[in-house]
């Protein structure tokens, strides 16, 4: 594997580390000293681009301004305010870390990579770069900003994602690290990814790194970092209940594993595949645990498809029916909190996955262009 001398890598530091001292990106957390700070806008950053962060971090520790305030809070406080963030698993992970650490650690996050690890949601990224920005640790935060311009310096030839290529890369990225400003270092770095080493029509004109990059005197900066080639999102539906009470309608919890965990939701089916149809029997349980005894499934009324990194969902709301005359149940939600008979008000307040909302509003379109309105 390539890797920099010493003197190269003496460079390669001095010359990142005045480039960012000369115009670093002005963010809501730079300079920040409080490590609970430091930790909330990195795991926010990790797979949400800088631009809508710089917009809700604000919001967020505003609502949540110290670590004790987001350990005491209930979990569906912090999925609320993380809705349109997306990856709701980062906002769990921040909750359970940070009850943890209340409870266990006298409200004070450990000082060193390997320490801060044990907690959910601490990998490599996190860890490094909350122990290097708010602890001086000598220690890497490799992301993909990092492994990119990493890669294209060395110029390497082997996939990045590989497990042992991966391992060896960050080695490399730990060496690079300076033992003084390892914090303004990573961020430097990130910066230097997001602006300059971009991953389409990089600005190598204007890296102040350019004469130590091996790809560049290569002519292979558009082939680094090389990837293996990834499977094809696969392909699941979602029917989901469309019921009205007067003028609520019903919305279940998702489990707290999972797609969408711990979000509220339409009632829903998921199946592989793109069948035209749910199964009746499946479909029939649905209707009674989500609904009650008398309702069941009807026509169409909306479909929406929506791609996440892994899946392609197409969502296919169906109108639920009950015989008789509906009427306000005087508990809407249920004695577990798993179901609720939701208000206006309450789809506003309410977790809600980004995917669901906009399924809600086709929807809420479809039902408009119908001459029917939600709460009529």
């Amino acid at each position: 594997m390539p890797a920099f001398s010493p003197g190269e890598r003496r460079k390669v530091r001095e010359k990142l580390l005045r480039w960012y001292d000369a115009g670093n990106r002005a963010l809501p957390w730079r300079g920040e000293s409080d490590p609970y700070l430091v930790w909330v806008s990195e795991v926010m950053l990790q797979q949400t681009r800088a631009e809508t962060v710089t917009e809700r971090y604000p919001r967020f520790v505003s609502r949540f301004p110290t670590l004790k305030s987001l350990a005491d809070a209930p979990l569906e406080a912090i999925l609320s305010e993380w809705q349109g963030l997306g990856y709701y698993s980062r906002a769990r992970n921040l909750h359970r870390a940070a009850r943890i650490v209340a409870e266990s650690l006298q409200g004070n996050l450990p000082e060193d990579k390997k320490s801060l690890r044990a907690l959910p949601g601490f990998g490599p990224y996190i860890a490094g770069a909350v122990s290097s920005i708010a602890f001086g640790e000598r220690a890497a935060a490799v992301d993909g900003n990092f492994t990119r311009v990493l890669s294209r310096l060395l110029d390497f030839s082997e996939p990045v994602d590989v497990p042992a290529i991966k391992v060896a890369l960050e080695s490399q990225a730990e060496a690079l690290v300076p033992p003084s400003r390892p914090g303004d270092f990573n961020q430097a770095v990130m910066d230097l990814g997001a602006g300059i080493c971009l991953p389409r029509n990089p600005r190598c004109q204007a890296c102040p790194l350019s004469r130590h990059c091996a790809a560049l005197a290569e002519g292979t900066v558009a082939a680094r970092p090389i990837k293996t080639k990834k499977n094809p999102p696969s392909e699941v539906t979602i029917f989901q209940l469309w019921a009205k009470s007067l003028d609520l309608i019903r919305l279940v919890r998702r489990k707290e594993k999972g797609l969408f965990g711990g979000m509220w939701e339409l009632p829903s089916l998921m199946v592989d595949g793109r069948p035209a149809q749910p199964d009746e029997k499946p479909l029939t349980r649905l209707c009674r645990s989500a609904l009650g005894p008398g309702w069941r499934s009807g026509g169409e009324i909306a479909r929406l498809t929506r791609t996440l990194t892994h899946r392609k969902i197409l969502f296919i709301v169906l109108r639920a029916t009950k015989k008789g005359k509906n009427s306000n149940n005087k508990k809407r939600i249920s004695p577990d909190d798993s179901s609720i008979w939701a208000s206006a008000a309450d789809l506003e307040a309410l977790p809600l996955p980004t995917a669901q909302r906009a399924v809600i509003q086709a929807t809420l379109d479809a039902l408009s262009r119908g001459q029917e309105n939600l709460f009529d």
